[in-house]
């Protein structure tokens, strides 16, 4: 695309953004336009598609949100096949009219490759909309829904849509208040799609803690070949979940990333999480953020990592209840793993031991542990090494 015809796509951007407001009745937004000039400005040329930013957390729309028919006039660009390439509508006000919009405008858009509607007050009515859209659009690769509220319903729609749409990569559901029956519903259609890479299901409503859902979870692993990052934080799993998603990802080879935050994990669990590390599978990172493996669970952990995984690269243990024993036996192990570089330690108990062994880890010319990818700062005070909260970790969370 030469330069002249990217400033003419951006002119006939801005005047269709324009006649769509008079259609509904809304101010075109004058920050929204700033920016699709700012864009043919700074943009090289032979840009693929322009990246529109539109969060409601965005300085200039915090007190000034967009609304439904906001979403209804942007629709009408993305129906007209403009190079949109990523919308973020995320905390915004669009509820299901502007879901509508968007939905339909999905049918027919030929660029449109990421969408995020994260909090924009959507339930089932509006997930519907987008569920048609998706069925006829092969074009769309990420979809961010977090934080809206659409539920089961919801849920089984996406789920139905999956069994259709071959072309979306990533999807985001967490805090949906998904059920049971949508999680079991999705894991289903997750047994044949093998298009979803990433996918994050975090903080469900479950209504029982028999660790349904994590066993069909588990079993979907077993034949799924595609997923590569899997979220399941706040779904209370327990010591036999974390059993069963172990022994299933012996035979997964394609996941990388998971995430068992926020769960109720013990020492058993750890164990057996010990065991699929000691495997070498894909699995390269590993978080067990807030959750109760203690150092019994760690040095099991310890022991996988420093004598039999060479994959494993990120591992989060943040707030488990781990005294020196821990993480001086996880201190320990890294000097024997070389592949294992991202470690995060904040929360548990960093007594003298434990600190004196993580400052030599992140000492010297070559440490074995660099300031980035930790989340812990060593400091002296009267000889006495202690450990801080990163900086650059408080600010990234």
């Amino acid at each position: 695309m030469t330069d002249s015809e990217a400033e003419k796509e951006v002119e006939n951007l801005i005047s269709v953004y324009k006649e769509a407001c008079k259609k509904v009745e809304k101010a075109p937004i004058n920050k929204f336009v700033e920016f699709l000039n700012l864009v043919d400005k700074e943009n090289e040329p032979s840009i693929d598609g322009y990246n529109i930013d539109l969060s409601g957390n965005l300085p200039e729309f915090k007190y000034n949100r967009l609304d439904h028919n906001d979403a209804i006039a942007i629709a009408r660009e993305l129906s007209e096949d403009f190079i949109i390439s990523d919308l973020n509508f995320s905390f915004n006000n669009i509820e299901n009219t502007g879901a509508i919009a968007l939905g339909k405008s999905l049918q027919d858009n030929k660029f449109l490759e990421s969408l995020n509607l994260s909090m924009c007050d959507i339930d089932a009515k509006g997930v519907e909309a987008i569920c048609t859209g998706l069925q006829m659009n092969d074009n769309l690769k990420k979809l961010n829904l977090k934080g809206n509220k659409f539920g089961r319903q919801g849920g089984i729609l996406l789920s139905a849509t999956l069994q259709v749409n071959a072309t979306l990569r990533e999807l985001n559901i967490a805090d949906t208040d998904q059920t049971n029956e949508s999680l079991i519903a999705l894991t289903t259609v997750l047994h044949h799609n093998t298009t979803i890479k990433k996918l994050d299901v975090s903080n469900p409503l479950l209504v029982s803690e028999q660790e349904e859902t994590t066993v069909h979870f588990s079993k979907m692993l077993r034949v799924n070949y595609g997923l590569t990052e899997l979220r399941l934080c706040k779904h209370g799993i327990m010591d036999f979940g974390a059993s069963q998603l172990a022994e299933a990802l012996c035979d997964n080879n394609s996941l990388q990333f998971l995430d068992l935050g926020c769960n109720k994990i013990s020492e058993d669990g750890a164990k057996a999480l010990a065991g699929l590390i000691r495997q070498n599978t894909p699995l390269k990172k590993l978080s067990l953020t807030s959750n109760r493996i203690g150092d019994n669970g760690i040095v099991a952990i310890s022991e996988a990592v420093a004598t039999n995984n060479c994959n494993l690269t990120t591992l989060m243990v943040n707030n488990n209840g781990v005294t020196e024993k821990g993480l001086c036996a996880l201190a320990a192990a890294l000097r024997l793993n070389i592949t294992l570089s991202n470690v995060y330690i904040w929360g548990n108990e960093l007594r003298n031991t434990a600190c004196d062994a993580f400052e030599r880890l992140m000492d010297g010319n070559k440490p074995r542990i660099l300031p980035h990818n930790t989340d812990i700062e060593p400091y002296k005070v009267d000889g006495v090494t202690y450990l801080s909260e990163a900086g650059h970790y408080l600010f990234s969370h």
